[in-house]
Protein backbone atom coordinates (compact mmCIF):
# COMPACT_ATOMS: atom_id res chain seq x y z
CA UNK A 1 0.00 0.00 0.00
CA UNK A 2 0.95 3.25 -1.01
CA UNK A 3 1.74 5.38 1.95
CA UNK A 4 0.77 9.56 1.56
CA UNK A 5 1.87 11.65 4.26
CA UNK A 6 4.28 13.50 4.76
CA UNK A 7 5.87 11.32 7.48
CA UNK A 8 7.96 10.07 5.00
CA UNK A 9 10.45 12.99 5.20
CA UNK A 10 13.23 12.53 7.75
CA UNK A 11 13.47 14.09 10.79
CA UNK A 12 15.67 17.51 11.05
CA UNK A 13 19.44 16.16 11.73
CA UNK A 14 18.62 12.39 10.88
CA UNK A 15 21.16 12.38 8.02
CA UNK A 16 23.35 15.57 7.42
CA UNK A 17 22.71 19.07 8.28
CA UNK A 18 19.77 20.80 9.60
CA UNK A 19 16.69 20.98 7.33
CA UNK A 20 15.89 24.20 6.00
CA UNK A 21 12.46 24.97 4.99
CA UNK A 22 12.79 27.16 2.53
CA UNK A 23 14.89 24.72 0.34
CA UNK A 24 11.99 22.33 1.04
CA UNK A 25 9.67 24.62 -0.28
CA UNK A 26 11.85 25.28 -3.61
CA UNK A 27 12.63 22.04 -3.70
CA UNK A 28 8.45 20.81 -3.71
CA UNK A 29 7.85 23.95 -6.29
CA UNK A 30 10.44 22.41 -8.60
CA UNK A 31 8.19 18.68 -8.22
CA UNK A 32 5.42 20.52 -8.29
CA UNK A 33 6.27 22.30 -12.05
CA UNK A 34 7.49 18.62 -13.37
CA UNK A 35 4.29 17.35 -12.24
CA UNK A 36 2.24 20.04 -14.42
CA UNK A 37 5.06 19.92 -17.08
CA UNK A 38 4.42 15.90 -17.76
CA UNK A 39 2.46 14.45 -14.58
CA UNK A 40 4.61 11.55 -13.26
CA UNK A 41 6.07 10.46 -15.41
CA UNK A 42 8.12 13.89 -15.85
CA UNK A 43 9.40 13.67 -12.28
CA UNK A 44 12.25 12.10 -10.88
CA UNK A 45 14.87 13.17 -8.36
CA UNK A 46 18.05 13.81 -10.51
CA UNK A 47 15.13 16.74 -12.32
CA UNK A 48 14.01 17.89 -9.12
CA UNK A 49 17.60 18.15 -7.64
CA UNK A 50 18.65 19.67 -10.67
CA UNK A 51 15.59 22.07 -11.37
CA UNK A 52 16.01 23.10 -7.81
CA UNK A 53 19.66 24.04 -7.93
CA UNK A 54 20.53 21.42 -5.08
CA UNK A 55 22.73 18.21 -5.10
CA UNK A 56 20.39 14.83 -5.54
CA UNK A 57 21.76 13.75 -2.12
CA UNK A 58 19.99 16.77 -0.62
CA UNK A 59 16.46 15.37 -2.31
CA UNK A 60 16.75 11.84 -1.37
CA UNK A 61 17.90 13.09 2.18
CA UNK A 62 14.47 14.43 2.44
CA UNK A 63 12.59 11.82 0.10
CA UNK A 64 13.11 8.35 -0.70
CA UNK A 65 11.47 7.76 -3.71
CA UNK A 66 9.45 10.15 -6.13
CA UNK A 67 6.47 9.31 -4.73
CA UNK A 68 7.24 10.53 -1.66
CA UNK A 69 8.22 13.81 -3.36
CA UNK A 70 5.43 13.65 -4.98
CA UNK A 71 3.07 13.05 -2.01
CA UNK A 72 4.95 16.31 -0.83
CA UNK A 73 4.26 18.43 -3.28
CA UNK A 74 0.95 17.76 -3.97
CA UNK A 75 0.66 19.06 -0.10
CA UNK A 76 2.57 22.11 -0.59
CA UNK A 77 0.53 22.64 -3.59
CA UNK A 78 -2.45 22.95 -1.46
CA UNK A 79 -4.93 21.63 -4.31
CA UNK A 80 -7.99 21.90 -1.97
CA UNK A 81 -6.96 24.15 0.65
CA UNK A 82 -9.85 26.34 2.02
CA UNK A 83 -12.23 24.29 0.21
CA UNK A 84 -15.83 23.83 2.21
CA UNK A 85 -19.41 22.85 2.27
CA UNK A 86 -21.88 26.04 1.90
CA UNK A 87 -24.79 26.31 4.15
CA UNK A 88 -26.76 28.50 3.79
CA UNK A 89 -30.13 27.35 5.19
CA UNK A 90 -33.68 25.46 4.13
CA UNK A 91 -34.44 25.42 0.75
CA UNK A 92 -31.41 26.65 -0.61
CA UNK A 93 -29.89 23.39 -1.31
CA UNK A 94 -29.39 24.22 -5.33
CA UNK A 95 -27.55 28.16 -4.08
CA UNK A 96 -25.39 25.07 -1.55
CA UNK A 97 -24.33 23.60 -4.20
CA UNK A 98 -23.93 25.99 -6.98
CA UNK A 99 -21.03 28.26 -4.44
CA UNK A 100 -19.80 24.58 -2.96
CA UNK A 101 -18.71 23.50 -6.67
CA UNK A 102 -17.57 27.16 -7.56
CA UNK A 103 -14.65 25.95 -5.57
CA UNK A 104 -13.76 23.85 -8.67
CA UNK A 105 -13.88 26.70 -10.82
CA UNK A 106 -12.09 28.86 -9.16
CA UNK A 107 -9.10 26.30 -8.72
CA UNK A 108 -8.80 25.12 -12.19
CA UNK A 109 -8.62 29.12 -13.19
CA UNK A 110 -5.78 29.28 -10.62
CA UNK A 111 -2.10 28.42 -11.07
CA UNK A 112 -2.97 24.58 -10.38
CA UNK A 113 -4.65 24.31 -13.34
CA UNK A 114 -2.06 22.88 -15.58
CA UNK A 115 -0.68 20.46 -12.40
CA UNK A 116 -4.70 19.16 -11.84
CA UNK A 117 -5.24 18.52 -15.50
CA UNK A 118 -1.48 16.90 -16.19
CA UNK A 119 -2.16 14.55 -13.43
CA UNK A 120 -5.38 13.56 -13.77
CA UNK A 121 -4.33 12.47 -17.64
CA UNK A 122 -1.57 10.57 -16.24
CA UNK A 123 -2.50 8.87 -12.64
CA UNK A 124 -4.55 5.88 -14.91
CA UNK A 125 -1.39 4.50 -16.59
CA UNK A 126 0.41 5.47 -12.95
CA UNK A 127 -0.78 3.48 -9.76
CA UNK A 128 1.74 4.93 -7.71
CA UNK A 129 0.25 8.59 -8.12
CA UNK A 130 -3.38 7.77 -8.54
CA UNK A 131 -3.95 7.31 -4.83
CA UNK A 132 -2.35 11.10 -3.94
CA UNK A 133 -4.20 12.54 -6.73
CA UNK A 134 -7.47 10.75 -5.45
CA UNK A 135 -6.58 11.96 -1.74
CA UNK A 136 -5.21 15.32 -1.85
CA UNK A 137 -8.25 16.18 -4.67
CA UNK A 138 -10.73 14.11 -5.93
CA UNK A 139 -11.92 13.04 -2.65
CA UNK A 140 -11.93 16.33 -1.04
CA UNK A 141 -14.47 17.53 -3.58
CA UNK A 142 -16.77 14.34 -3.13
CA UNK A 143 -16.87 15.05 0.69
CA UNK A 144 -17.90 18.35 0.53
CA UNK A 145 -20.79 17.86 -2.10
CA UNK A 146 -21.90 14.64 0.25
CA UNK A 147 -21.68 17.39 3.44
CA UNK A 148 -23.90 19.45 1.13
CA UNK A 149 -26.57 16.89 0.66
CA UNK A 150 -26.35 15.68 4.30
CA UNK A 151 -26.98 19.22 5.67
CA UNK A 152 -29.88 19.32 2.99
CA UNK A 153 -31.83 15.95 4.87
CA UNK A 154 -30.75 16.63 8.17
CA UNK A 155 -33.37 19.88 7.43
CA UNK A 156 -35.50 17.77 5.65
CA UNK A 157 -35.38 19.49 1.75
CA UNK A 158 -34.23 15.93 0.94
CA UNK A 159 -35.07 12.28 2.15
CA UNK A 160 -32.95 10.35 4.08
CA UNK A 161 -30.61 7.89 2.56
CA UNK A 162 -31.77 4.26 1.98
CA UNK A 163 -30.69 1.65 4.73
CA UNK A 164 -28.53 -0.20 1.56
CA UNK A 165 -27.23 3.38 0.52
CA UNK A 166 -25.83 4.37 4.18
CA UNK A 167 -24.49 0.51 4.47
CA UNK A 168 -22.35 -0.11 1.65
CA UNK A 169 -19.70 3.22 2.76
CA UNK A 170 -19.51 5.15 -0.31
CA UNK A 171 -20.43 8.22 -2.28
CA UNK A 172 -23.68 8.46 -4.33
CA UNK A 173 -23.56 7.88 -7.29
CA UNK A 174 -25.37 11.18 -8.07
CA UNK A 175 -22.09 12.92 -6.18
CA UNK A 176 -19.63 10.76 -8.34
CA UNK A 177 -21.06 12.12 -11.75
CA UNK A 178 -21.41 15.74 -11.32
CA UNK A 179 -18.02 15.67 -9.78
CA UNK A 180 -16.25 13.48 -12.18
CA UNK A 181 -17.69 15.36 -14.95
CA UNK A 182 -16.12 19.31 -13.28
CA UNK A 183 -12.99 17.79 -12.66
CA UNK A 184 -12.71 16.30 -16.05
CA UNK A 185 -14.16 19.32 -17.59
CA UNK A 186 -11.20 20.20 -20.07
CA UNK A 187 -10.59 17.28 -21.28
CA UNK A 188 -14.48 16.30 -21.82
CA UNK A 189 -15.16 19.72 -23.56
CA UNK A 190 -11.82 19.90 -25.55
CA UNK A 191 -10.43 22.08 -23.51
CA UNK A 192 -13.70 24.71 -22.59
CA UNK A 193 -12.70 26.52 -19.60
CA UNK A 194 -14.91 25.71 -16.69
CA UNK A 195 -17.29 28.97 -15.85
CA UNK A 196 -20.01 29.91 -13.55
CA UNK A 197 -22.39 28.92 -16.11
CA UNK A 198 -21.13 25.81 -16.68
CA UNK A 199 -21.31 25.19 -12.73
CA UNK A 200 -24.94 26.33 -12.35
CA UNK A 201 -25.55 24.06 -15.69
CA UNK A 202 -24.61 20.67 -14.20
CA UNK A 203 -26.75 21.44 -10.87
CA UNK A 204 -29.23 22.43 -12.64
CA UNK A 205 -29.19 19.67 -15.00
CA UNK A 206 -27.41 16.88 -13.64
CA UNK A 207 -27.00 17.12 -10.00
CA UNK A 208 -30.67 18.01 -8.95
CA UNK A 209 -32.17 15.74 -11.47
CA UNK A 210 -30.36 12.94 -10.36
CA UNK A 211 -30.76 13.59 -5.84
CA UNK A 212 -34.87 14.32 -6.73
CA UNK A 213 -35.10 10.98 -9.06
CA UNK A 214 -33.41 9.26 -5.79
CA UNK A 215 -35.31 10.99 -3.21
CA UNK A 216 -38.54 9.78 -4.94
CA UNK A 217 -36.95 6.14 -5.56
CA UNK A 218 -36.60 6.40 -1.80
CA UNK A 219 -40.74 7.44 -0.86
Amino acid sequence: MVKTDSSWRRPPGASGPARDPELDARIMRSAIELLAEGGFPALSMDKAAARAGVGKATVYRRWRSRVELAADALDHAALAAGHRAVRIGPGQLRQELIETLMQVEQCTSAPHNELVATLLATARHQPEIFTLVRERYVDSMHRLVGEVLAHAVERGDLPPPSPSEESDGKCAIEVSAAVALLIHWQIVRDGEALTEDHIVSVVDRILLPLVSRSGQDRR
